[in-house]
């Protein structure tokens, strides 16, 4: 192994002051079309809204120029509501509510929201009605990453402008799924893409795959600190010769919770992946992951010194590092290449969305910051085969991805770059995943047939 670097939890702070991304507003027939319904009445009004449902949302439109669409979102909703508030635009500053408010359609209960959008497009969103009478949200698990988020951004934030960085943060409490979405990430978010979004290999490959196993081990850390449950997924495949290759998903439990394995069976007999083991490592909580994620040895060492040789001794793998990799979003995906660059040996490929490469803040190093594209600078050589993606609408992260892809060439890397269209969110992440694999296992054995 390399130089070591442990960063306290400080440094994993994102650089401040950076510009907000601003999703242009615009204007759309289909608003037209309820001005309408609401001068004619209520009948009208439910004629619309039924064709609404049918449609589902956001209605995407044509603009007349080539490779963009308008996206409209829609809510319903009287008297009762004083805004709605779209929660597509994540950022948090003293813009956030007034830029993402909904307007009302005059005569009637209709709420709409209008983006003018290039046609590649893809976000998770969800709305936040806002009571009339100021009564608090329904019960619900705590959200501890939005907590943090609100106390970093009232840190930040000028004394004047904290009031509507509060209200901001008041308003996405509220936050809910569009029940006419056509699309849905989870329990709490749903998904606008648009029509040249990049395709979901998820989506398009055969069902009726054999089924794979998936197994639950408890691993114990002392460097750590702490227990937590690793997935493994071995596919209904023969092995090839010289045992399973392995990728080793970080922050496994969201991708356990997609279903990841349904998926993986059909990409896999689609012949769009390799039979491979997959072990999905959790994180433990905000705090605990943001240690751990972001260029931390002893994590590190439990991945190449207790989930590697678990997967070898209990289930078959192999330990080439040329079929070996580890994949991460965000923290995970500088940890990724991390543990790429540390342990040669181990895990020769690296799979990173959205990394966040401006590690560390400077403001916790004394002004040292993107130290990831330095070590790999001075490093004998880099990893086997590297992907790295980063999305448009990420103003911190796209600077740090597109020079640390710079090094990576400069050093002559087996490199899959993409740049996407959309934010720091996990419908991307989702989205590009399988496309990511498949450039990192191209070389790998493929099923036995």
């Amino acid at each position: 192994m390399s130089e070591t670097v442990n960063a306290p939890t400080p440094m994993t702070v994102p650089p401040k002051f950076k510009p907000a991304v601003v999703f242009p507003r615009g204007t759309a027939p289909v608003v037209r079309a309820a001005e309408l319904a609401a001068a004619r009445g209520p009948a009208a009004v439910e004629e619309f809204w039924r064709a609404a449902e049918r449609t589902g949302t956001p209605v995407v439109e044509e603009t007349g120029s080539p490779g963009e669409r308008t996206a409209t979102f829609l809510w319903r909703g009287g008297d009762g509501l004083s805004d709605v508030i779209l929660v597509a635009d994540r950022s948090a500053d003293a813009r956030s509510f007034e830029r993402n408010r909904m307007e009302r359609v005059p005569g009637s209960d209709i709420w709409h929201l209008t983006y003018r959008m290039r046609s590649d497009w893809r976000c998770s969103y969800a709305v936040a009605p806002v009571p009339a009478d100021g009564s608090p949200p329904p019960p619900g698990p705590a959200n501890e990453m939005s907590r943090v988020r609100r106390a970093r951004a009232l840190a930040a934030a000028d004394p004047a402008d904290a009031p509507a960085i509060a209200r901001w943060f008041d308003a996405l409490a509220h936050a809910r799924p569009d029940p006419l979405a056509r699309e849905r990430l989870d329990g709490a978010w749903s998904v606008a893409s648009l029509p040249d979004a990049p395709a979901e290999l998820w989506r398009t490959a055969p069902g009726g795959a054999p089924q794979g196993r998936v197994d639950r081990h408890r691993l114990a850390s002392g460097a750590l600190g702490n227990t937590r449950t690793v997935r493994v997924y071995t596919p209904a495949a023969e092995p090839p010769e010289g045992g399973w290759p392995v990728a080793v998903l970080l922050d496994g439990e969201e991708w356990w919770s997609l279903p990841l394995a349904p998926l993986l069976d059909r990409l896999i007999a689609a012949g769009t992946l390799p039979p491979m083991l997959v072990a999905m490592v959790p994180s433990l909580g905000f705090a605990v992951r943001t240690r751990e994620l972001a260029c931390h040895d002893p994590f590190v060492e439990f991945l190449t010194g207790s989930v590697l040789p678990l997967l070898r001794a209990g289930h078959g793998g192999c330990a080439d590092p040329r079929r070996t990799l580890v994949a991460g979003q965000s923290l995970g995906g500088l940890t990724a290449l991390y543990t790429a660059h540390r342990a040669p040996e181990h895990v020769g490929r690296a799979l990173s969305q959205s990394g966040s490469y401006w590690w560390p803040n400077p403001g916790g190093t004394g002004g040292e910051t993107e130290r990831m594209a330095r070590l790999l600078a001075e490093a004998p050589s880099p990893p086997d085969r590297v992907h790295l993606s980063v999305g448009l609408n990420e103003p911190v992260l796209v600077g740090p991805n597109r020079r640390l892809r710079d090094v990576l060439r400069e050093r002559g890397a087996d490199l899959h770059y993409t740049e996407f269209n959309g934010g720091h969110d996990r419908a991307c992440w989702r989205a590009g995943l399988p496309d990511a694999l498949a450039a990192l296992t191209s070389d790998w054995p493929a099923a036995r047939r």
